[in-house]
C-alpha cells in the first residue's frame, strides 16, 4: 500500500492505493486536451447561431473550470491530482484561483517555487519547453498574463450565475441587449432616435431570473426576482476558448512530466503570434451587463423566517 498527503487550499487529506503513481498517470493518460478545441469547431460551423452560441458560452465556462482544477492539482498536488480535483468543491476551486492572483498567500505547493503566483506557475510548467531560450521567456510571461486574465473571467460574479443557470435546469434566456441613452428635451419624453447613442450592443448573451433576499436579515425567507442581462462576443468567446484549450494541453503535459513521462513525448502549445493572446480583448460589446427591474416597496411586513414558515399569507 501507498499513500500521498495532499492539501486542497488549507484543508490536508490522504489517499491511499496500491500504487499512487501508477493511479495518477491513469487519470492524467485519460484527460482529452483537445475535447475544447474539437467542441468549439462544431459550434462554430453550426447552422443554429444562436443555439450554438449558448453551447459554445457554457463549454468556454466548463473549459475555464477545468483548467484552473489542473492547475490546482498541479501546484498542490501533481502526484495525486485525480484525488485533490475529487476533493476541490467549486467554492474552493475559486477560493485557489483568487488566492493565486493576489500573488501574496500563504498557498501550499509540492513545486519548487518561491511563491504560488501566475508567473512562477507558468516557469515551471514550461520548464521544459525551449529552455533558456528568448521564445521561452516570453511564453511563460504570456501565459502568466493570460491565466490572470482567465482568473477574472473565472471568479466574476455574473458569469458564475450564468454558468449555474446554464448546467443546472437551463434556466436562461439566449440573446444580447441593446443600451442606448439621450437627454431629454422634456422631461419624461424619450428624445429622437436619432439623438440616442449606443453604449452596448450584442446579439448574443444571456437573461436570468435571479431571486434576492428581500432584506439584509440572515434568516430571511422572503426573495424577489431580479433579472439579469449580459452581453457577450461570440468571437471572444471563440478565441478564449483555444487559449484554454492550449493551457489544459501544457498543463496536463507538465503533470505528466512531473510524474516521470518523458519530456520528449508530451507536447505545449501556443499562438503562433504573441498578439494572439490579447486577440479576444479586442472583441468588445460596450456595455457587457445590466440589471434593472421593478423597484419594489418592501417593509418589515413582508419579512419572515424559518420558524414563520406555517403563518398564512394574505396576498395584495
Amino acid at each position: 500500500m501507498q499513500n500521498s498527503v495532499f492539501v486542497v487550499n488549507k484543508e490536508p487529506y490522504c489517499i491511499w492505493e496500491m500504487n499512487v503513481g501508477e493511479r495518477n498517470r491513469e487519470f492524467l493518460n485519460g484527460i482529452d486536451p483537445d475535447y475544447f478545441s474539437y467542441v468549439a469547431d462544431i459550434h462554430l460551423n453550426a447552422d443554429d447561431e444562436k443555439r450554438a452560441a449558448i453551447a459554445l458560452r457554457s463549454d468556454f465556462h466548463h473549459a475555464l473550470e477545468t483548467l484552473f482544477s489542473l492547475i490546482g492539482s498541479y501546484v498542490q498536488a501533481p502526484d495525486c491530482a485525480y484525488a485533490w480535483i475529487a476533493k476541490c468543491s467549486n467554492n474552493q476551486l475559486r477560493k485557489f484561483v483568487a488566492d493565486v492572483s493576489c500573488h501574496r498567500n500563504s498557498l501550499f505547493t509540492k513545486l519548487n517555487i518561491d511563491n504560488v503566483a501566475w508567473s512562477e506557475i507558468s516557469r515551471s510548467v514550461f520548464s521544459g519547453y525551449l529552455p533558456n531560450t528568448e521564445k521561452n521567456g516570453r511564453t511563460v510571461s504570456l501565459f502568466a498574463e493570460l491565466w490572470g486574465k482567465l482568473a477574472d473571467e473565472f471568479l466574476n460574479d455574473a458569469h458564475i450565475d450564468e454558468y449555474n443557470s446554464i448546467k443546472h435546469g437551463f434556466r436562461v434566456r439566449s440573446g444580447g441587449f441593446s443600451l442606448t441613452i439621450g437627454l431629454e428635451h422634456k422631461y419624461g419624453v424619450s428624445p429622437p432616435q436619432d439623438e440616442m447613442k449606443c453604449i452596448g450592443h450584442s446579439e448574443h448573451g444571456t437573461t436570468i431570473i435571479k431571486l434576492e433576499k428581500i432584506s439584509s436579515n440572515k434568516d430571511e425567507r422572503s426573495y424577489r426576482s431580479k433579472r439579469h442581462s449580459l452581453n457577450w462576443s461570440v468571437k471572444k468567446t471563440a478565441l478564449l476558448l483555444q487559449l484554454v484549450s492550449m493551457s489544459i494541453n501544457n498543463i496536463t503535459s507538465a503533470l505528466k512530466i512531473s510524474n516521470g513521462v518523458e519530456a520528449s513525448t508530451c507536447k505545449f502549445t501556443r499562438p503562433l503570434e504573441d498578439g494572439d493572446f490579447a486577440a479576444p480583448w479586442g472583441y468588445s460589446t460596450g456595455v457587457t451587463s445590466i440589471d434593472m427591474d421593478y423597484i419594489l416597496p418592501f417593509d418589515n411586513s413582508m419579512n419572515t423566517n424559518k420558524e414563520q414558515r406555517n403563518r398564512p399569507v394574505n396576498p395584495s
